[in-house]
């Protein structure tokens, strides 16, 4: 019996530790995904597409489980490794990076401008890298004949 009642003392400690690193982790991904939500109806309103709000909420809720999923996941293993943060904050500027492409695409979308990741994340590797770009251009490859999962 004395067992389990250490064994809830420090899982209770764990958790409110993880607990009071999650939160603001999650409230700048719900922040970002706000932002992509707003911006891609924006795009899309501009574009004259038929917006219906449900659809963008149902990807948007998507997205934001996924993302908190993977955050916590990040902090809750960064927490249990007596980790100094670092592993919940490059999770979290993963997530700010992706949906900071997403936010910039619908930006440019509506003025005919397409960006394209690929080809940002093979510059930003090949500059900090210091490669040519020509050298790591064939590394990913597009499959014409696949379908895409959007």
């Amino acid at each position: 019996m004395a067992a389990e009642g250490g064994y809830s003392v420090i899982f209770a400690t764990f958790l409110r530790e993880s607990i009071g690193h999650i939160i603001p982790w999650l409230i700048v991904t719900a922040c970002v995904i706000l932002c992509d939500l707003v911006v891609g109806l924006r795009k899309s309103i501009m574009m004259g597409e038929e917006v219906r709000f449900s659809s963008a909420c149902r990807r948007s809720l998507g997205k934001t489980v996924s993302y908190f999923m993977f955050v916590i996941m990040m902090v809750v293993i960064d927490v249990a490794a007596h980790g100094n943060g670092e592993i919940e904050k490059w999770a979290c500027l993963l997530v700010c990076f992706i949906e900071f492409t997403s936010i910039i695409s619908n930006i440019l979308k509506p003025k005919g401008i397409n960006l394209n990741l690929i080809e940002v994340i093979t510059f930003a590797l090949s500059k900090k890298l210091d490669v040519n770009k020509d050298e790591i251009k064939d590394i990913i490859k597009e499959d014409k004949n696949e379908p895409q999962n959007n």
